[in-house]
């Protein structure tokens, strides 16, 4: 069995553990493959996934960045999704990430220019995620959401 084909096992794997919210064992397995091969953006997509979904901001926005880095470098690995799809869901989870660390008490209590700088961010991933994929339906509908929050600001 062939390298390549060790991490695709793995990655299934972990998907296939997510799905059974064995959300542990899917993170062990998703970093097996990304020590293994850190250039590989799914991998770091899916675990940027894992990380939002449980509130670990932090690390999602990481892992979401690497995994932007790699694909943007034209290192897509699964070929099931063209690379403009790929691209737009990880721009998409990216403005996801910055959305939610705008939206935290820290940021909402600290510093406005913090927060001008992540909604304006977070709205230019979303705007590429739709120029990518025009019928990436949760890029539209948060890139209009942050659109009314910031009214007049930005």
């Amino acid at each position: 069995m062939s390298e390549q084909q060790d991490h695709g096992d793995l990655f299934l794997e972990a998907l296939e553990a997510h799905r059974k919210a064995d959300i542990d064992r899917a993170i062990d397995l998703l970093r097996k493959v990304i020590r293994s091969d850190p250039r590989l953006p799914e991998p770091h997509l899916q675990l940027g996934r894992i990380h939002l979904d449980a509130g670990r901001l932090e690390d999602a926005e990481h892992e979401t960045r690497e995994a932007l880095k790699w694909l943007e470098g034209g290192g897509q690995w699964v070929d099931d999704l063209p690379e403009e799809v790929m691209q737009s869901v990880a721009h998409g989870q990216m403005g996801e990430v910055l959305r939610q660390i705008a939206e935290s008490d820290e940021v909402i209590f600290g510093d406005p220019g913090r927060f001008q700088k992540l909604l304006k961010e977070a709205r230019s991933h979303f705007d590429k995620a739709r120029q990518l994929d025009p019928t990436n339906e949760h890029a539209e509908m948060f890139s209009i959401h942050l659109k009314g929050e910031s009214k007049g600001e930005a």
